[in-house]
């Protein structure tokens, strides 16, 4: 039998968090949210609904993580998620970095590195 570890389970939860902010982040660059008199248009768009299905199968998966192992050691995991999404944010929106936020996701990784072991 294939022996999961929490680095697996939670990196794939991760995956699915950020993907979904990325189907997010494409549908409302596509129709911004305004207010409330589009939000109902907003929420009906497919990748906003896709989005939520991701957000719903990671949280599936927290779930998973969170009856197995201990929150002390996949929670910090987490907070990989903050270096995906920067990183999605540079290479696929076209974002611009300074040099102190390049240090901050070097700490998280860091930071995550450390608490998980």
């Amino acid at each position: 039998m294939i022996q999961v570890t929490p680095l697996v389970i939670v990196l794939l939860n991760v995956l699915l968090l950020t993907g979904g902010q990325i189907l997010w982040k494409l549908a409302l660059s596509r129709t911004p949210l305004t207010g409330l008199n589009n939000l109902g248009t907003v929420l009906m768009q497919p990748y906003i609904l896709l989005g939520c299905m991701l957000y719903g199968v990671a949280t599936l998966l927290w779930f998973v993580a969170l009856s197995r192992f201990d929150l002390s050691r996949v929670y910090p995991l987490q907070s990989i998620a903050y270096v995906i999404g920067a990183l999605c944010g540079l290479l696929m929106f076209k974002e611009t970095f300074t040099t102190s936020q390049w240090m901050g996701l070097v700490l998280l990784v860091g930071g995550a590195w450390m608490l998980a072991r």
